[in-house]
């Protein structure tokens, strides 16, 4: 059994970052936060923004403290920042001179739609570095997504790249060990101590499990305990990258539930509406996809269009796991496609979205 001190002291040092935000944007800081609290649950940041700052504290100073120290500086674009005197003169300015010192990493997010032609200033350099490393991809703002959580999506991925560079350039310098863990029975006998409570990391288990039951819903399928679909959601979620799916369907706008389940699970979705694309975007992409999806037929591919698609893949080298997920409901009809893809070589079919998440952690699991 490996030794847990050993593992503590080799673990690094969680990315301390700091949320430069203006109070109007709230809920939207909220929401990031709870994307990224899969990073702060594996250890892998620690965040801070004001509204932990505890009543009689003198708040200037432990805004300027925790700036100075911060890793990272995400700043939350929008008019309500640009009109904050506080933001522009405090946060702005000391979180550019320290990326300019390269003391820190400074990510702008755009949170509402801005012009950004209008941002720059001698003082405050900020359309660079808003064009250079800004997110969401392509700089489109998150509340101009038709599906709010996909932009979510796209940020935490840019952010989980910011942090592991952060920790690979500082990998050199010997991490801190933490502190031994009590022995629980020692203390207290034989009854284990209940985990503490965490509000955030319960909001996402259930934001998550609210998108997996309404796509099951959506599909008439029946609704597993919200225990199951936590459980289900955890699994997903708590990996070591952000899994990426390829979703080939001339129809994309009939699986709009299961989009949005998937990007709460932080679950990377791209999609194409055919086989060609398919294999274009497979062989372009710079990086992998850990599971493709199809529809049985398309419109222009005719029917078994999935088949097709497997044996492209085959042909190509193209060694992407393929999941066939269709509306084929009928026992018979079901077990017959379900033969047909198993024959073809697929990695699986589905007609619910609990079997298409089940099949995707599969894939995850495989490598």
């Amino acid at each position: 059994m490996p030794d847990s001190s050993s593992a503590a002291a080799a673990r690094p040092a969680p990315v301390s970052l700091f949320y430069s935000y203006a109070h109007e944007d709230e809920k939207l800081r909220c929401d990031l936060e709870r994307h990224l609290k899969i990073l702060q649950h594996r250890g892998l940041i620690q965040p801070w923004h004001d509204r932990a700052i505890v009543p009689g504290a003198l708040w200037d100073a432990e805004i300027h403290q925790q700036l100075a120290q911060a890793d990272l500086v995400l700043l939350l674009l929008s008019s309500y920042f640009m009109g904050s005197d506080y933001i522009l003169g405090v946060e702005l300015k000391t979180a550019l001179r320290r990326a300019a010192e390269g003391s820190a990493t400074v990510v702008p997010i755009l949170l509402r739609p801005l012009d950004l032609e209008g941002l720059d200033s001698d003082d405050l350099p900020l359309a660079p570095l808003l064009q250079r490393q800004g997110l969401p991809r392509d700089l489109k703002a998150v509340t101009s997504w038709r599906q709010r959580e996909e932009a979510w999506v796209s940020v935490s991925k840019g952010l989980r790249s910011t942090v592991a560079d952060i920790q690979a350039r500082r990998s050199s310098a010997p991490a801190a060990p933490l502190p031994a863990a009590p022995q629980t029975q020692a203390m207290f006998g034989t009854a284990a101590l209940a985990p503490l409570a965490d509000p955030l990391l319960d909001a996402v288990l259930d934001n998550a499990a609210a998108g997996i039951l309404a796509a099951q819903q959506a599909r008439g399928g029946p609704a597993p305990s919200t225990a199951a679909l936590q459980r289900q959601a955890l699994a997903l979620i708590d990996g070591d990258h952000l899994p990426r799916v390829l979703w080939v369907d001339d129809h994309p706008e009939g699986n709009l539930a299961e989009a949005d389940m998937l990007a709460r699970l932080q679950i990377e979705l791209v999609q194409v509406r055919s086989t060609e694309e398919a294999l274009a975007r497979l062989r372009s992409d710079p990086e992998p996809f850990d599971l493709a999806l199809s529809d049985w037929q398309r419109h222009a591919e005719g029917p078994d269009a999935c088949l097709r698609l497997q044996q492209a893949l085959q042909q190509s080298g193209l060694r992407v796991p393929l999941v066939v997920y269709h509306g084929g409901f009928d026992a018979a009809l079901r077990r017959d496609r379900a033969e047909r893809a198993r024959r073809a070589g697929l990695f699986g079919e589905a007609v619910l979205p609990g079997e298409l998440l089940a099949l995707v952690q599969a894939a995850l699991q495989r490598g």
